[in-house]
């Protein structure tokens, strides 16, 4: 028999207050026990084949879990063998899927139930409906999640050729569970309706859109219940006024929906991504947002600016699609939810319908593991994520920062948003974590295709039991061993006394009620009641702590006292740890790596301090130290559950970096030796490596400064470089430019030239300022200038030595032959074809003064030249000459006889 110990409890109305913070308990959509529901949709129709839709059940966690997913005969166990993975559960359709004929009547053993093994972590739960041109996906919520009101969120549907339906889906998550369905305060079904067993499913269809609609329990049979909804419809296209162009497609939507305790009076409204993932604008058209009001007179503003005022079940539509980051506000709760286009109206790229209903900024999450998938054909995948803008930095992707950009949110710039594109990465599988809570929602497009899901929340619930922190009162979904915390339970009735037992088989302790103070939180009375005394586990786990309410009457109640389950996770804290690089240099980046210990719990923050007055908050921060000295390196790790870790310190001993410097020998020529001469020096330690790189592919490495030669094959500009290491291992590189010369020379092609001739020679040579000496000089009239004029009476081999100005000597050579006389043919046929053209006269232009006449066969002139640069190509003004004999008279100008005769032109 378990030990009971016995509490009295009374509270004033103003403690009760102080209490109970200033909205409802917060919930995570963690859990063990889920349900879901496959609804009717409309398939596609591909070339005349109608694909069927198939549901597929996919689970994740920060920790290792087991479990069991069952719906109708079907039954199939899960392992979560890893943290952070995902797995996926294929449901067979026979089981799960509701057809439109099996609408409006209660479906027994229809829901998709999702539950953990006893002692089991929780887990975190999606469903994703997907068929050929088909694809829908929606979190699902866990049991304690769920509520006992709700308002439907759909779209206007049957506004395409295959037609369409809007449905509500309901599930009883306990037995004989009594459901009004209700629009504007009237039955949409009259008497409403009895899920007799935990299961049992009922789908409702309509024709009109049923936004707004009211679902919630008979307060007379059902008001301790909670059940699950769906909503969406069939078949919908989301189309503009303006701007679509070719086929319509179409897609049913698919949305678990919140319960009204869980809506909140802030949003962020993220646009879908508008470029793809190759950087493309996409969808430019934008998002519709709707706005659906659970109470009357509820103003709804976009920006701060008053956009409509709403009465209960009434909803709000932006007029036109959206592309603008929106700060959604409210004074009272509203749900908002946004709609993707189809994809010939969404503005280009690939799209498709879908809608996903968005979570307030109050209930926010500090770590998920998301699954971006490729079902059906979907090829675009994106994160969007709203964040505390001071809180960007923390954000990680997989335990590294994302490959994005935070922008400020617009109307609220105290917050960001990420549009992260997903396939970047190598994975399906992502992480996403912070210091601070953060929105997220999962979507993807392909052609004609889509999903979208929240990522993950904290979700209000109307009855439950839930942990705090002692000093600020937040709720927290998982605690530290030896941390105390509060117990609290809410309940929607007052009761006559609590009953709490911290442990199976263990104590339970009694807690008299003797006064029950209802408090209202956006509309909803509740009672909430905190255990006496703080709570502690001084070892790791998972604690399942029960309370038993009982009541004084239960309205709608078959039992007079009602059980409340937490399961709390308790974890260790994480173990602070980290190691450097194996050499510690000044003025050297030193790569800081992560070992810490999570103990079950991702750890999100790291405080550095580097004892050097600098600080990082990443994960494996590089850091350089400015000087060599002894620092004290500190980090501390927290995980989510803000369990603060022991500091881990490590003495850090930086030491003196080597500083190069050499000198390089003039001349720099190539094929001439230049000495390197190592200058550098070290503050403390010695140096023991020299690691020279000439530049010219060649390398050396030495052990010791001594001045050594290096020989450079061509000249150009090299590079060399000088590595030296100290005795710590400590390494510091100085290049410097060696400007190796290379001149250049070409004395030319050899010459032959008439006796008492004359040439100017043509030396090509480049070098910095040349200094030129020709030998012999006989002949020529200078001999230190580049292109002398040479007139030899005699066979003569000239060289040329050229010098640059770093010392560099190259020589070339250049032979003039002499020949008595010009060798003069006697024809040449001037007939274009490139042989043979022109009159042309060997030699006879080293006779630079000649003079050349030719006369025809009546004496007249009709060529004359001073020299005979340009040979005579048998025209006169321009036109050419007729074929036959002319007389040529050549004057050397030289007081030697003139040579004469005669030439043919021929064609």
């Amino acid at each position: 028999m378990c030990n009971r110990i016995i509490y009295g409890f009374s509270v004033t109305l103003a403690l009760l207050f102080f209490l109970s913070p200033a909205k409802a308990q917060n919930t995570s959509n963690e859990g063990t026990e889920f349900y879901a529901a496959f609804p009717s949709h409309v398939a596609a129709n591909i070339n005349g084949i109608r694909p069927l839709a198939n549901y597929s059940i996919f689970i994740t966690g920060k920790e290792a879990s087991t479990g069991i997913v069952t719906v109708g005969a079907f039954s199939q166990r899960f392992n979560l063998a890893q943290p952070n993975t995902v797995i996926e559960i294929r449901v067979p359709r026979a089981d799960a899927y509701i057809d439109n004929f099996e609408s409006n009547r209660v479906l027994s053993n229809r829901a998709i139930r999702v539950l953990v093994d006893a002692g089991k972590p929780k887990v975190v739960v999606y469903g994703h409906i997907f068929a050929g041109a088909r694809s829908a996906a929606s979190l699902i919520l866990p049991k304690d999640a769920l509520g006992q009101q709700y308002f439907s969120m759909n779209y206007t549907s049957g506004n395409t050729l295959d037609g369409g339906l809007n449905h509500i889906v309901v599930i009883a998550s306990e037995p004989d569970t009594k459901i009004f369905f209700k629009r504007n305060g009237v039955d949409l079904i009259a008497g409403g309706v009895v899920l007799p067993k935990v299961g049992d499913v009922y789908e409702y269809l309509s024709d009109q859109d049923l936004t707004g609609v009211s679902v919630s329990v008979d307060p007379a049979t059902s008001a301790c219940k909670k059940f699950a909804m769906f909503s969406g419809t069939t078949n919908s296209s989301i189309t503009t006024a303006t701007g679509c162009t070719g086929t319509v497609s179409s897609d049913p939507l698919y949305q678990q929906n919140y319960p009204i305790e869980s809506w909140g009076k802030t949003y962020g409204f993220v646009p879908f991504s508008s470029k793809s993932p190759s950087g493309a604008s996409v969808r430019t058209q934008g998002n519709y947002i709707r706005v659906v009001a659970k109470e009357n007179n509820t103003p709804v503003q976009f920006n701060g600016a008053v956009v409509t005022t709403l009465n209960a079940g009434q909803f709000y539509q932006t007029i036109a699609p959206t592309n603008t980051p929106t700060y959604i506000s409210s004074t009272k709760s509203i749900a908002v939810a946004q709609y993707s286009l189809t994809q010939s109206c969404a503005g280009g790229g690939v799209s498709d319908p879908d809608m996903v209903i968005l979570n307030p900024i109050e209930y926010n999450i500090k770590n998920i593991t998301v699954y971006s998938s490729n079902k059906e054909a979907i090829s675009e995948n994106y994160v969007n994520v709203l964040i505390k803008t001071s809180a960007t930095s923390s954000f990680r992707v997989n335990g590294a920062l994302p490959r994005g950009t935070f922008t400020a949110l617009t109307g609220s710039p105290d917050l960001s948003y990420l549009q992260l594109n997903l396939n970047q990465y190598p994975t399906q599988i992502f992480n996403l974590s912070a210091a601070d809570g953060f929105n997220a929602i999962a979507y993807g497009f392909g052609d004609v295709e889509s999903y979208a899901y929240s990522a993950g929340t904290n979700l209000a619930s109307n009855q439950s039991a839930s942990a705090e922190t002692t000093d600020t009162r937040e709720v927290i979904n998982a605690a530290c061993s030896g941390q105390p915390f509060n117990l609290k339970v809410t309940l929607t009735s007052p009761v006559l006394s609590l009953s709490w037992q911290f442990e199976p088989g263990g104590p339970v302790e009694e807690q008299a009620i003797s006064t029950s103070v209802p408090v209202v939180r956006n509309g909803t009375t509740y009672y909430d009641y905190y255990f006496p005394r703080t709570i502690s586990y001084q070892t790791a786990g998972q604690k399942n702590i029960k309370v038993v309410a009982k009541y004084p009457s239960i309205g709608g109640c078959a039992l007079a006292e009602q059980q409340i389950d937490l399961i709390l996770d308790v974890y260790d804290p994480p173990i602070s740890k980290f190691k450097t690089s194996a050499n510690l240099c000044a003025v050297t980046n030193i790569q800081f790596t992560d070992e810490s210990l999570a103990n079950g719990n991702p750890i999100t923050t790291w405080a550095w301090d580097f004892g050097d007055g600098k600080t990082s908050k990443e994960q494996n921060p590089l850091h350089s130290y400015a000087a060599p000295g002894t620092y004290i390196a500190k980090l501390l790790v927290k995980n989510s559950t803000s369990c603060d870790a022991a500091e881990f310190t490590q003495t850090i001993i930086i030491n003196s970096v080597p500083v190069p410097s050499f000198a390089l020998s003039k001349p720099g020529c190539n094929n001439t030796n230049i000495t390197l001469t190592d200058n550098s020096t070290i503050e403390s330690g010695t140096i023991v490596k020299w690691s020279w790189d000439f530049g010219d592919g060649t390398k050396e490495e030495r052990t010791n400064n001594q001045p050594f030669d290096h020989k450079y094959a061509k000249g150009g500009n090299f590079q060399v470089s000088l590595t030296v290491t100290s005795s710590n291992g400590c390494e510091t590189t100085l290049i410097q430019t060696a400007n190796v010369s290379t001149p250049f020379l070409e004395a030319g092609q050899d010459i032959i030239m008439i006796r008492g001739g004359a040439v100017t020679f043509n030396v090509n040579a480049t070098g910095t300022n040349l200094q030129y000496k020709w030998s012999p000089s006989t002949g020529l009239d200078r001999d230190n200038i580049k292109n002398p004029v040479a007139s030899p009476t005699e066979d003569t081999r000239y060289t040329l030595t050229i010098t640059s100005e770093e010392g560099c000597v190259v020589s070339d050579d250049i032979l003039v032959t002499i020949v008595d006389k010009p060798i003069i043919p006697n024809t040449f046929t001037p007939n274009g074809d490139g042989v043979n053209d022109v009159w042309k006269i060997k030699y006879l232009d080293t006779y630079p003064d000649v003079r050349v006449d030719i006369f025809n066969r009546f004496g007249v002139r009709v060529y004359a030249s001073i020299g005979y640069s340009r040979p005579w190509n048998g025209t006169l003004n321009g036109s050419d000459l007729p074929v036959g004999t002319y007389y040529y008279l050549i004057d050397p100008k030289l007081g030697i006889p003139a040579y004469s005769g005669w030439v043919t032109i021929l064609k």
